[in-house]
């Protein structure tokens, strides 16, 4: 059995009634939204790493770019979670959706907590790392749930 299914089962339980509805036209566009969105992310993210490649090892003064660009990230995370319960995406979509906001969160206290707790402070890049990879995830995610919807619509049509 794979994961897709597994994670199919679980993930729609609770939307199943909604989702063979017919969606209105705002919901349609809110998920088109929400699926770019979370690819401007993925995008965004790395460009923030270069951002901190910038400061470490070109020019100190770029730490400010790579300060500022992380408040970006901390509203677009949140218009990103927002848009999941906008667009009537799956629990588990909506879910991974928070799940990106708590790890920016946990980013931002790690990068303000002081020196003498640097090994906490070293679990800044590491979530860096999880953020990416959770917003791939999720890219991954919302394609398969599109497509499955499809299916189903193609499944009731003929």
């Amino acid at each position: 059995m794979s994961n897709l299914s597994v994670n199919r089962r679980e993930s729609e339980a609770g939307d199943r009634p909604v989702e063979l509805t017919s969606l209105s036209s705002f919901v349609v566009g809110a998920r088109l939204v929400f699926k770019v969105m979370v690819r401007l992310f993925a995008v965004c993210l790395l460009l923030q790493v270069f951002l901190a490649g910038l400061a470490l090892f070109w020019d100190p003064a770029r730490w400010a770019s790579h300060t500022g660009f992380a408040r970006l990230l901390i509203l677009v995370s949140v218009l990103i979670l927002v848009v999941s319960f906008i667009a009537r995406l799956p629990l588990a979509l909506r879910l991974r959706s928070a799940g990106l906001f708590g790890i920016i969160l946990l980013i931002a206290v790690s990068a303000k907590l002081p020196s003498g707790i640097g090994y906490l402070s070293a679990l800044h890049p590491v979530l860096a790392l999880l953020l990416f990879m959770g917003t791939v995830s999720l890219a991954r995610k919302t394609d398969a749930f599109q497509r499955e919807r499809k299916q189903e619509a193609a499944k009731q049509n003929g």
